[in-house]
């Protein structure tokens, strides 16, 4: 079978493996870091309790 142009079939084919390589040599996207969880002693609502020296208590 003789092709009608062999540059444009030879391109087609070199764009084809170039596609390929390029979609096979991206890494994937690392996903979102998940939130952090509450810490143990702290309220809810993300306030911190206050110190002992602060609550007037003695």
């Amino acid at each position: 079978m003789k092709l009608r142009n062999p540059l444009i079939a030879s391109l087609a084919i070199a764009g084809a493996g170039a596609l390929a390589w390029i979609a096979r040599s991206k890494r994937p996207q690392l996903p979102e870091p998940a939130a952090e969880p509450p810490r143990l002693g702290y309220s809810r609502n993300g306030s911190a309790p206050a110190p002992v020296a602060e609550t007037g208590a003695s």
